[in-house]
């Protein structure tokens, strides 16, 4: 494993595995290179890197989505009638 995944990974709390499945790691990467780690954390949660969405995938793909369970706003329609559905509970 990388050193960059390795950090990301104790930072967010996401496995390695988690981290790669966003496409995202690349170009983390190469926008986090010397960054602080609150930097790095943002970046990963948001998809925001210094007031900038660096990548198409960045907003749909930010680890806040995952954390509570959901697909960002506006990436994936939810289908008629999925507001009676409960949440999917989450395995965190």
């Amino acid at each position: 494993m990388d050193a960059f995944v390795e950090l990301s990974a104790e930072l967010t709390g996401f496995s390695a595995e988690e981290l790669r499945s966003t496409g995202l790691v690349e170009r983390y990467r190469a926008l986090a290179d010397g960054a602080p780690e609150n930097e790095i954390i943002q970046l990963w949660y948001t998809g925001v890197w210094r007031g900038v969405i660096p990548d198409e995938r960045a907003y749909a793909e930010g680890l806040a989505w995952k954390a509570v369970g959901v697909a960002a706003p506006g990436t994936r329609a939810p289908g008629f009638g999925s507001w009676e559905q409960r949440p999917r509970s989450s395995a965190r």
